[in-house]
């Protein structure tokens, strides 16, 4: 009897939990598709500094060579992840060895101007993605293609250990961005430490060129020492009246709200985005009505 208790007891809240969980994740996908649809879309040329809405396509900074680790297939932003199998019984589960995400900055082209993504904190929507398998901790191979087909015929026959999976933005693909959008105006020499500061920001947009310049030690990351060089060498171009010719007259960039707003990335339109977050809102809206009827059923039929 105690038995039969505690296993009602453990249905009872499991309904409530799956009730409480659906109606989260309803409010919240309804909430990102209100965002969506209230926000008109802007041009980069004319965008209001703020929280703005972009469309455009995804491009590749000059001399950027941005590439997915596992696939090696150029790409704009990519996330990936490999997990290892394991079996207990007739059971099996995955876990993950290893993750990462892209931080590497990439622009948005609409026609009338370009704006740089700084992808950190955004919530992506990727239009490709790869899975496969093979039996080793890091994909000795690369995918042949993305159909995935094969790759889960040899994971059913082979019983491979390992899963590799990979998403990306594409190049000149789609994108669309919603995000806090900041214009950094070209430098000037009258306030010669509000231009250094203004130009080692410019600086730090392209982390390839700065380490190159800078980084003495080839660590991958700047020193006290380091830093202090490259802040010397932003005041020399400044005092040299050089940085007015060197540095952008505009340098736009989208990247994370400080407000706690939706940061989002889709290989898409705006549209089809926002009915993707509304068939979330009501599968989750589902979830709630049924997670509730089930478990007012069940206090009541005790």
């Amino acid at each position: 009897m105690s038995g039969n208790r505690f296993k009602f007891f453990l249905l009872v809240a499991c309904l409530a939990a799956g009730a409480v969980y659906s109606f989260w994740y309803a409010f919240k996908a309804w909430a990102k598709n209100r965002v969506i649809e209230d926000t008109p879309t802007s041009r980069v040329r004319s965008a209001a500094q703020g929280y703005v809405e972009l469309s455009g396509r995804a491009m590749l900074p000059p001399n950027s060579a941005n590439k997915g680790p596992l696939t090696g297939r150029p790409c704009t932003w990519w996330r990936y992840k490999i997990e290892e199998r394991s079996s207990s019984g007739r059971s099996r589960s995955w876990s993950t060895l290893q993750s990462a995400t892209s931080e590497t900055p990439f622009l948005l082209d609409d026609g009338t101007g370009q704006c740089l993504i700084d992808p950190r904190g955004a919530e992506v929507y990727p239009g490709a993605s790869d899975v496969w398998y093979g039996p080793s901790d890091w994909p000795e191979v690369r995918i042949p293609d993305g159909s995935g087909f094969f790759e889960k015929l040899t994971d059913s026959l082979l019983t491979d250990k390992y899963r590799y999976t990979e998403y990306r933005l594409q190049p000149r693909e789609p994108l669309y961005a919603i995000g806090a959008f900041r214009s950094l105006g070209g430098v000037s020499v009258e306030s010669p430490d509000a231009a250094v500061a203004e130009l080692l920001r410019a600086w730090k947009q392209d982390q390839a060129g700065l380490l190159a310049r800078f980084d003495v030690n080839h660590d991958g990351a700047l020193s006290s020492a380091e830093w202090d060089q490259a802040r010397a060498a932003a005041r020399r171009q400044i005092l040299d009246g050089r940085a007015t010719t060197e540095t952008p007259p505009s340098l736009n960039v989208l990247s994370h709200p400080a407000d706690g707003r939706a940061f989002l990335l889709a290989a898409s339109d705006g549209e089809s985005l926002a009915k993707k977050f509304r068939r979330r809102a009501l599968a989750g809206l589902g979830g709630f009505v049924g997670s509730s009827a089930a478990l007012t059923w069940m206090l009541t039929h005790v």
